[in-house]
């Protein structure tokens, strides 16, 4: 196994969150669901291309067949939803141990990788900042907690807000951003509504649910309209308050869906909508 940083080689198989061991090198025969991931990559190579001039960065494990694994971070002065200073934020990890969403296959687990991608990330860092945080929700394991304390990292509450800590020296803990959800629904006669938030942050959760979601709208024709906004631009952000990297409003009510959403329940979604109409 190799870590690479991020660059310009590597950064279209960061983007791939994971997947592009089986999806790189192989376009020509890709499934509908491996395109899907693939242009979504490519949406978050560009958000990757503006942040990294601000200090973002990554490492991206290698094995035989291709990229494997990454783990992002970034000085936390440029998150939208965090406050703080003197710190980097890891914005997600993925190594080959719970497989990332969409991606069904439980992919052999590939021993010291999770641990490798960590100590390169400290390695990097360490002369740049006071600490490093993460936060609890990614699905690297079960137990993030475990994990991470073996690299010294330990548990904080401040204001409500629980994440992890690495310190390298006396730090002022973060605090979450407090959104005002400003978002108003504004209804159009005789259509349903589709109202959809999302960043690039994530390929899978951002990307991925759009381009889901117009492609069934489409089949829909003119009944539905959609209103397709991205939050990356914080002024958008708190412009609607919309405090998740990815949220949709089918006629004003928010959906509730598990990760992101597949066709099918996007469809139902959208029945419903139209039978209350």
């Amino acid at each position: 196994m190799e870590i690479k940083p991020l660059d310009k080689d590597t950064i279209i198989a960061e983007a791939c969150c994971g997947s592009g061991y089986r999806i790189l090198g192989r376009e020509s025969e890709l499934t509908e669901q491996e395109r899907t991931i693939l242009r979504a990559a490519k949406i978050k190579a560009e958000w990757l291309k503006k942040m990294m001039p601000k200090g973002l960065s990554a490492q991206i494990a290698y094995e035989d067949e291709g990229a494997v694994g990454f783990i992002e971070y970034m000085p936390i002065e440029l998150s939208n939803f965090y406050e703080g200073k003197d710190l980097y934020i890891v914005n997600c990890m993925v190594a080959p141990h719970t497989p990332p969403f969409p991606d069904p296959s439980q992919r052999k687990r590939i021993p010291g990788c999770g641990s490798a991608l960590v100590q390169a990330m400290i390695e990097d860092v360490k002369g740049k900042c006071k600490g490093i945080v993460t936060p609890l929700g990614f699905a690297y394991t079960e137990d993030m907690v475990a994990f991470f304390a073996r690299f010294a990292f330990e548990e904080f509450e401040n204001e409500g807000l629980k994440m992890l800590i690495r310190r390298f020296g006396p730090v002022q803990l973060p605090s979450a951003v407090c959104l005002e959800e400003k978002y108003k629904y504004e209804p159009v006669q005789g259509k349903v509504v589709v109202d959809v938030f999302w960043s690039s942050i994530c390929p899978i959760v951002g990307p991925w649910t759009i381009f889901n979601i117009r492609e069934v709208c489409e089949e829909f024709g003119d009944k539905v309209i959609v209103n397709d906004i991205c939050i990356d631009d914080p002024e958008v952000l708190l412009k609607y308050g919309i405090s998740l990297w990815s949220k949709a409003f089918f006629n004003g009510k928010p959906a509730e869906f598990w990760g992101p959403p597949e066709k099918e329940e996007i469809r139902d979604k959208l029945e419903e909508a139209l039978e209350v109409r």
